[in-house]
Parts: structure tokens; C-alpha cells; sequence
């Protein structure tokens, strides 16, 4: 009977045991961790940026096409800098006026090389006053080599006119461009990557002054300043 007893206690304890352990220690195991149950809160595991930064990573990386600047000249006279500038900035752009030396052209030379012996040099210029042209001084040519001077002229056709004459005289003329040190004015301009080329054919006045106009890359003193400025402007 006590044999009995002992057994069904032993039941008992272990049902009880039993149903503790289902119900005391397996429940906790099962409800979810405070960092889960934190939700939104939690930081991202390591290799999974939040959405935001992300973006932010995205933005930064995404190409940034800068402006590029462009120099437009030579002007060898200031009221055609101005003209082109003004012309420039109604047409939405905003040029920068800047002065260099440089050489500029000082008009044309029509001449005669000079014969290499002294006899001929006698019978050229006889030839010349009979031509009814005294006046043909020696003056500096090609190379710094003396030649027979037949007139100096600011343009082209003026000098081509003289040189037709002379021809019909009966003599060879040559036209040589002559040169000196002077101030000339460039425009420079920054261009966005969607503007078009200028065309520098369209910034000339009515008179036209000087060689003929380029559209060349700014030095780099010049595009750098401009890169600098671009930058400034855009920073937050």
C-alpha cells in the first residue's frame, strides 16, 4: 500500500514538473527579444544602409557636369569688345572682358624685293621714276632684309588695288602683313553643357576691325577662376 502511495506521488511530482517546465520555461524562449520588439527603432544590421543614406550616398556619386569656359577675341578695338559683350548678354550669357598684349596688325606693306646686285638696283629704280613712283624708300621686310617699299595700307583691298596697278606697270609687287605690340580684349564666357557653340561671325559691329575673330579655351588662370566660382554658387 505504501508502495502504492509512493508511486502515484512520484506521478504526481513529475506531471507538475512536466507542466512547469511547458509552461514556466518554454513561454519566454518563445516571445521575441526587446531589440525585435523595438521595431523601427533598431538600427539596420551592418551592410544594409537605411534608405536615407543610401540616397544620400546615390546623390553624391551621380555625375556633376560642370560649366566650360570659352575666350572669344581677339578685339583690337574696345568699342567692338563692347559691342560683342553687349550682343553676348542679350542673348543670356554673362562675359567677362580681359585685356592682353599681344601682336595686332598694322596694316599691309606692298613692295619689291630688293635686286642682289648693284646694277640692278640702278636700273629698278629708273625704272620706277619712269613709272612716275619717286617716292620708294628702303625699308625693313621679310625677315628683317631691306626691300623696296611701294606703299603701307590698312586693309586688304586697298593694298590689292595698289599691287593690280603696279602689275599693269609692269612690275612684281609682294604684300607683306606687318605687326606690333598692342593691347587686345577677349570676352570670356562660361558655357553650360546644353548651350550651343557661339559663333563668333555674329559678334563683329558693322566695321570690322582687326583679324578675324576664334573662339579658343580659356587659360587656365582664367577657367580655373571660373570652376572656383561655379563651385561656390552651388554649395548648400
Amino acid at each position: 500500500m505504501k508502495v502504492l502511495k509512493s508511486i502515484v506521488l512520484l506521478l504526481v511530482l513529475a506531471n507538475v514538473g512536466f507542466y512547469l517546465y511547458t509552461h514556466g520555461i518554454a513561454m519566454p524562449a518563445a516571445s521575441p527579444p526587446p531589440a525585435a520588439a523595438a521595431g523601427a527603432g533598431a538600427p539596420a544590421p551592418a551592410g544594409k544602409p537605411a534608405a536615407s543614406a543610401a540616397a544620400a550616398s546615390a546623390a553624391s556619386a551621380a555625375p556633376k557636369l560642370a560649366a566650360r569656359c570659352v575666350s572669344i577675341g581677339p578685339f583690337v578695338e574696345l568699342a567692338d569688345s563692347n559691342h560683342a559683350q553687349s550682343t553676348l548678354r542679350g542673348a543670356g550669357y554673362l562675359p567677362r572682358q580681359r585685356s592682353a598684349e599681344s601682336e595686332v596688325a598694322d596694316g599691309l606693306l606692298v613692295y619689291l624685293a630688293m635686286p642682289t646686285s648693284a646694277p640692278a638696283v640702278v636700273q629698278l629704280r629708273r625704272k620706277l621714276r619712269a613709272a612716275g613712283i619717286a617716292d620708294a624708300p628702303d625699308v625693313p621686310g621679310p625677315g628683317d632684309a631691306i626691300v623696296i617699299s611701294l606703299g603701307a595700307y590698312s586693309d586688304q583691298p586697298h593694298a590689292q588695288a595698289r599691287v593690280n596697278a603696279l602689275r599693269q606697270q609692269g612690275f612684281q609687287p609682294l604684300t607683306l602683313e606687318r605687326k606690333r605690340s598692342g593691347l587686345v580684349f577677349w570676352l570670356d564666357v562660361d558655357l553650360k553643357p546644353s548651350d550651343p557653340e557661339l559663333n563668333p561671325a555674329e559678334l563683329h559691329g558693322e566695321a570690322v576691325h582687326g583679324p578675324a575673330l576664334e573662339v579658343r579655351d580659356c587659360p587656365a588662370a582664367v577657367a580655373g577662376a571660373a570652376d572656383a566660382s561655379v563651385a561656390a554658387s552651388a554649395a548648400p
